[in-house]
């Protein structure tokens, strides 16, 4: 009977743990805005306001330059229908990035292994902030 016991109490340690683990707990998009390069679009989310401002100035603007943050499989559930995303606590302006993660949403897309495990990140030189989403 004490070993019924035991293996229930491990059994609900377990799920405590597992549910832990769940993405849910990830923090909520600050902003959402829509990054035009060379004719192709995709969606960053930021999660503070200070990078939400670095983005809208530069749409404010309406200049070009790098949007740089690190991207991981899959379209973070905002960045439809590309198979990758920009992780939204990385996303920023610069004023320059190296050549090795310039690109078109599109060249991440078709290499998408080659990005992910060797660039691990995407700095689009020519980007363009053409609408804050939400």
């Amino acid at each position: 009977m004490e070993t019924r016991s035991r293996r229930g109490a491990w059994l609900a340690a377990a799920v405590v743990v597992f549910a832990a683990c769940d993405d849910s707990t990830a923090p909520e998009a600050y902003a959402a805005f829509e990054v035009e390069v060379s004719g192709e679009r995709f969606v960053v989310e930021v999660e503070t306001e200070a990078q939400a401002n670095e983005l809208e100035a530069r749409l404010d603007s309406g200049a070009e330059g790098v949007i740089l943050g690190e991207i991981r499989e899959g379209d973070g559930g905002f960045n439809q229908p590309w198979g990758w995303h920009m992780v939204p606590s990385t996303v920023h302006a610069a004023d320059m990035a190296i050549e090795l993660c310039d690109g078109r949403p599109s060249m991440v897309e078709d290499d998408l292994d080659y990005w992910l495990g060797t660039v691990k990140q995407f700095c689009p030189w020519g980007a363009v902030v053409e609408e804050r989403i939400r």
